[in-house]
């Protein structure tokens, strides 16, 4: 019997993600793609210094000259922003090791799930925020203090979010010295389309490979709850992919 030539992927969603990222002007992006590479949706956000038309057309010529990759502009969404683009931490004198495509997880494999957010008061007017999370049946709690004021909070729920992502990936690894870090950037409420999103920036670092994620979720009940998904939809396809 003959068999057939498997086919690899021409790109990967974090591929993509990476490119756009690095186009003049995005401080984030995110892909919605479907399996055999159909693109659903690209929801970018980038500074004032750019206009939207011409962001849309940077993005269709980067796909198309690096992936061959065709996409219509009515798929692009841009929110723009008047912060400038993050810096990312200090990791020293070394420069980072370039960052090389990471593997596409197995779509049989348990997304993190997001579970409670429970807050506690403390002194002061300072909240605790505790974050559980489920992976493959395991609860991980991730907990920030924060002041009780509404950039505060997000923030907060993002470090708790992270923590919890951290304590989950450190599950799956036997050698304590080895381990991954995620830094969060920023959590953002932007307003785009008649809708509000938090927008999560996020460095996951696994040795001196770093790989900046995004995450973007519409704002349906609290923003505390959308920048926990929003958290979870940056980090969840990264951390499952090392494992």
């Amino acid at each position: 019997m003959t068999g057939h030539p498997v086919t690899r992927a021409r790109w990967t969603i974090q591929e993509a993600e990476r490119l756009l990222t690095s186009l003049n002007g995005v401080l984030s992006a995110r892909v919605v793609a479907r399996p055999g590479g159909d693109v659903d949706e690209i929801h970018l956000l980038t500074t004032d210094g750019i206009k939207p038309k011409q962001t849309v057309r940077n993005v269709e010529s980067a796909l198309l000259s690096y992936f061959d990759l065709s996409v219509d502009h009515r798929k692009i969404s841009v929110a723009q922003t008047d912060e400038p683009r993050p810096s990312g931490p200090d990791f020293g004198d070394e420069p980072p090791v370039p960052v090389t495509p990471e593997p596409e997880p197995a779509l049989t494999e348990s997304r993190l799930l997001f579970i409670d957010h429970r807050m506690e008061t403390e002194q002061a007017s300072r909240i605790r925020h505790h974050v559980d999370i489920e992976w493959d049946g395991d609860v991980f709690t991730g907990d920030a203090v924060a002041a009780d004021v509404p950039r505060a909070k997000l923030d907060a729920v993002g470090h708790a979010t992270l923590g919890a992502v951290e304590l989950a990936a450190r599950s799956r690894i036997d050698d304590e010295r080895r381990g991954i870090t995620l830094a969060l950037d920023g959590v953002k409420v932007v307003e785009a389309f008649d809708r509000t999103f938090v927008l999560t920036a996020v460095h996951a670092i696994n040795g001196r490979h770093i790989t900046a994620l995004s995450g973007a979720t519409p704002v349906t009940g609290s923003p505390d709850r959308a920048a926990i998904l929003a958290t979870l939809q940056a980090t969840d396809r990264w951390v499952r992919g090392q494992f």
